[in-house]
């Protein structure tokens, strides 16, 4: 979750250049996580990943928090990340990929959960 705010909220609504965390993982499929200054090999402990994630989430109230109908309606230039299609986006998709993401994650957590549970 931190690369997927990272890349929509950060890097697209927010307009900031380079915002990665170093812990961020990307998509398998993306072809350098390290130019984004990714470190892939990095093994934080739960309470760092946390303590990452909830400045994230800060992030996205902020966001969320001075969204006027106008702001949804802004259209993003800046790609997700070096190598994503360039064509502009409103800040309500980005949103809603961050929604979408954290929708995702946490049914796989939920489910991996689950099937941890059904073993004990």
């Amino acid at each position: 979750m931190l690369f997927a705010t990272d890349a929509w909220a950060s890097r697209t609504v927010l307009d900031e250049p380079m915002p990665y965390h170093r812990w961020g993982l990307t998509q398998t499929s993306y072809p350098d996580p390290g130019s984004l200054g990714i470190d892939v090999d990095a093994r934080p402990s739960l309470d760092e990943v946390l303590e990452a994630r909830a400045g994230r989430m800060s992030v996205v109230r902020r966001i969320v928090g001075t969204l006027t109908d106008a702001e949804l309606s802004r259209l993003c230039a800046r790609p997700p990340a070096p190598g994503y299609p360039g064509q502009p986006r409103p800040v309500s998709r980005c949103l809603r990929v961050v929604m979408n993401e954290e929708c995702e994650h946490r049914r796989y957590a939920e489910r991996d959960l689950a099937v941890l549970a059904a073993r004990s």
